[in-house]
């Protein structure tokens, strides 16, 4: 027996003993089953996760319900506001009449106050020298009777004056309260206008801040809900993998398991057979799973170095042999396309490369017409 025809002796020996220590349908089966599981669990957290984003929905209605009172009550303030506004203008117009009013009535009161100056200049020294001679001689009656008459006259419209003086200086007096309570009435509407206005931004800086934490926290959890069921969705793509879309049916467009040339084509005609493909790496490059399987070898085998076997279900097996190392464990599920070792040194080609087979039971078959073609 020539010495590939004991390689492939060992290899066909070994497929043999994993079906005969029960490696069959029951690892696809415990995949489904373990599959199924996870679903399970997922749709159960995605119901939780609907239930909360639905009473976070109605939070957020509930919040625009008092939105749209706040937003009721800010109008009416506003309105509130301009009116108060108003006011503050109106009474800030009074208050400058009133103070124009009150300039005038101060110029009023100066020219009154000049004219009793004028009057008490003229009358003083009149007033004087009859007092020093008692209205002097009483001879000339007529002449007497005259100053007496011209005095009391000069008298009566000196006290009018200051009568007028008086009332313009009460005037003056009220006008000056007057402006004070205007000017009271003014702060007073000037204050409110300020309270107002700071309680209506803190109803809108909390509207703001409530409204905000809400959609945050509904956001979260719409993005935690669109994880899960995305989640869900490569859950349900692995199952149908594993029962509707068996490998058989993935023939032609499985993916290749590393990158490099055929060298050695499958010929299990030729002599010494050829059961698998030889690829030729560029240094050594990553091996990938063609399919979702199961490890169920992972050690050294004569005459092919480290090798690496994956039992696919429904009888389907890929070999990967000639590996630098490998990154997998036996009883290991893996998945399509994972990264399983590094392709090492390869005898017949005396370079790195990947010697690969896959099998329907025992039997091998062309691995080309199941890979993809470049």
């Amino acid at each position: 027996m020539s010495r590939f025809s004991v390689k492939t002796y060992l290899v066909t020996v070994t497929f043999a003993l994993l079906m005969l220590c029960g490696v069959s349908l029951a690892s696809a089966d415990s995949t489904v089953d373990r599959l199924k599981g996870e679903i399970q669990d997922t749709k159960q957290t995605v119901k939780q996760q609907k239930q909360e984003l639905l009473k976070l929905t109605r939070e957020e209605r509930n919040m625009f319900g008092e939105l749209a009172a706040i937003e009721d009550r800010i109008t009416n303030v506003e309105r509130e506001l301009f009116r108060q506004e108003d006011d503050l203008a109106g009474i800030m117009e009074d208050e400058q009449a009133a103070k124009a009013d009150q300039r005038i009535l101060e110029d009023e009161l100066s020219e009154i106050v000049d004219k009793l100056k004028s009057m008490l200049t003229k009358l003083w020294p009149v007033h004087s020298r009859k007092l020093e001679n008692k209205f002097g001689s009483l001879d000339d009656w007529e002449k007497a009777d005259r100053n007496f008459v011209w005095l009391a006259s000069l008298y009566k419209e000196t006290k009018t004056e200051l009568n007028k003086a008086q009332e313009k200086a009460d005037e003056i007096s009220v006008n000056l309260e007057v402006q004070k309570e205007l000017r009271k009435k003014a702060q007073t509407k000037l204050s409110g206008i300020n309270k107002t206005k700071d309680g209506l931004l803190k109803d809108k800086l909390s509207l703001l801040s409530g409204i905000k934490s809400i959609r945050a926290l509904k956001i979260n959890r719409e993005q935690e809900l669109k994880g899960l069921l995305e989640t869900i969705n490569k859950l349900n793509y692995r199952l149908k993998s594993l029962t509707s879309k068996k490998i058989a049916t993935f023939k032609g467009s499985l993916p290749r398991p590393c990158a490099g040339d055929v060298k050695a084509r499958f010929k299990p005609s030729a002599k010494p057979p050829i059961r698998g493909i030889g690829i030729q790496t560029t240094g050594n490059v990553d091996v990938k799973s063609i399919f979702w399987g199961k490890v169920v070898h992972n050690d050294t085998l004569r005459g092919f170095g480290r090798v690496v076997i994956i039992y696919h279900g429904y009888n389907y097996y890929s070999l990967y042999a000639y590996l630098a190392e490998s990154f997998v464990k036996t009883g290991q599920e893996v998945e399509k396309d994972e990264i399983i070792g590094k392709t090492g040194y390869y005898p017949n080609l005396k370079e790195t490369g990947l010697y690969f087979e896959l099998r329907f039971h025992q039997k091998p078959v062309n691995p080309q017409k199941w890979l993809a073609r470049n």
